[in-house]
């Protein structure tokens, strides 16, 4: 069994994803990045090398580095023969090294100078680590995080839709969230709730997310002014960083009945298991942080035989919802009231 013990929190979110504008000076390191490395980055020269060995002598300038700033633009769009908006995508490999990549807007890499192929121009999926770690702003009344467009495009395939995704604070906290495409076809990781309890979330704050594979992400949390959290909790108070968190789903495909009355029968087990006997206000929410007042009928004829009643016709309505659709209901098993919806 994996606890975040096997995984580095120490070198931890080593890429940065910048916009390279051909009438600018400057590239600017990511915000979390920045946070992470920028104590750690020399001044002078540092080396970028992409992925056929040429590199590039880019020199940091200790009033710009403070602003997150360096000098590349005319060098690398000289040396690459560029003239349009591009991303440059750096990997830091420690000291003054950096390795480097560069994409048009469409994602489509370009074809570097030289002999030397290691594999990586003809197969960006092979260097998946330029893309596996990000810095996402969290809101918790959302309880979901869109990902990275970057991310969805070169790791899509090396996560698992079809099982819970492991998240690891670095006190080897485990929880279990889901992913998921939302209507927009953009990946997003979803059901936080037992989350934003756990550490009391009120206020947005800055998740460091790196994904390390087999749906497992580790992460560190930071305030909006970049102050790392104390991840510790008190036990007595109901903290665990053993604790076991986990949800509820199930699915349906939706018939004429369903999208049209004013009520949808829920599955007994899904009731069983994830909600609140008795409880009759729900709040149902979307894959866009969209939340609908709703209440549940609870039927007396069996013990978990209930459905959805007050606020399901307007859901449905809104979210533009049809015969034949198929929909997923979620909810964490920490007795809250919010069903998560999404169309998938």
């Amino acid at each position: 069994m994996s606890t975040s013990k096997d995984f580095s929190f120490t070198n931890f979110y080593q890429n940065s994803v910048m916009v390279m504008e051909p009438l600018e000076e400057f590239l600017e390191f990511e915000e979390g990045f920045y946070e992470q490395w920028g104590k750690s980055l020399l001044l002078g020269t540092n080396f970028f090398s992409d992925p056929r060995g040429n590199v590039i002598n880019i020199e940091f300038e200790p009033n710009f580095l403070l602003q997150r700033q360096f000098r590349a633009v005319e060098q690398l769009m000289g040396f690459y023969d560029l003239n349009d908006v591009y991303y440059v995508v750096s990997l830091y490999c420690g000291d003054r090294y950096f390795r480097m990549r560069l994409f048009d807007l469409d994602w489509t890499e370009v074809v570097y100078p030289g002999r030397r192929n290691n594999g990586l121009a003809r197969d960006p999926l092979s260097s998946f680590r330029f893309f596996q770690a990000f810095r996402v702003q969290f809101i918790p009344n959302t309880l979901l995080i869109i990902l990275p467009e970057y991310f969805q495009m070169f790791c899509q395939d090396k996560i698992s839709f079809n099982h819970p995704v492991k998240l690891y604070d670095p006190l080897g906290k485990k929880f279990e969230i889901f992913v998921d495409t939302d209507e927009g076809e953009r990946m997003v990781l979803f059901g936080f709730c037992q989350y934003v309890t756990y550490y009391g979330f009120v206020s947005p704050c800055f998740l460091h997310l790196n994904y390390v594979g087999n749906n497992v992400f580790v992460h560190r949390i930071f305030s909006v002014e970049g102050v790392e959290i104390d991840y510790s909790r008190d036990l007595q108070a109901g903290g665990s960083n053993q604790l076991e968190v986990g949800s509820v789903d199930c699915e349906k495909i939706l018939s004429s009945y369903d999208v049209r009355s004013s009520s949808l029968y829920l599955d007994a087990k899904f009731v069983k298991e994830g909600l609140v006997k008795g409880r009759k206000n729900y709040v149902l929410t979307n894959g866009h942080a969209q939340f609908w007042n709703c209440k549940i009928r609870w039927t007396g004829r069996s013990s978990f035989e209930c459905y959805l009643t007050c606020g399901w016709k307007k859901y449905c309505q809104e979210n533009g919802l049809v015969v034949g659709d198929r929909v997923r209901f979620m909810v964490q098993t920490d007795q809250s009231n919010v069903i998560q919806i999404l169309k998938i």
